[in-house]
């Protein structure tokens, strides 16, 4: 059975950002006990994309309000229809090399962030979709750089 979304009349829509580092890792975001959706998990950088508001303006702004983090040149990487605690929603995840210095970012929103490999992330309490979104990442990351690309 396929199943069509009506993107446009989707309520609940987030930008969410993968930031990696030269070593090939993720940053993450550890969510509040309180928060109100997934507590406690390890997730993406990112949040709601307000009214007017392309997806990439919401990303750049989260990634600012969230660590404190001037996003340069994010690429679309993958937009899926999502389901979270009975919520129906759509995802943008953007994908974009850090720049900078880790020791300015500055958490803003969650409780703990931190720079996890794809085997480190094995441990760390997630959604299987963000799983599968790194892996999708590191995937893409390493046929680019096989390739000489630049990103």
């Amino acid at each position: 059975m396929i199943v069509i979304m009506d993107v446009l009349h989707i309520k609940h829509k987030v930008a969410l950002m993968i930031l990696y580092d030269s070593e090939k890792r993720f940053l993450l975001q550890c969510r509040t006990d309180d928060a109100k959706y997934l507590p406690g998990y390890w997730a993406l950088f990112g949040g709601r994309i307000e009214e007017g508001e392309t997806p990439e303006q919401a990303v750049r702004r989260e990634i600012f309000e969230e660590l404190h983090y001037m996003v340069k040149s994010p690429m679309l990487f993958i937009e899926r229809a999502y389901v979270v605690d009975d919520v129906n929603g759509y995802m943008y995840v953007f994908i974009e090399e850090f720049h900078g210095e880790k020791r300015n970012l500055r958490l803003n929103e969650g409780k703990d962030f931190g720079w996890y490999g794809i085997e480190q992330m094995h441990g760390l309490k997630m959604l299987n979709h963000d799983r599968e979104l790194f892996k999708l990442a590191d995937m893409y990351i390493r046929s680019v750089e096989e390739k000489g690309v630049d990103r």
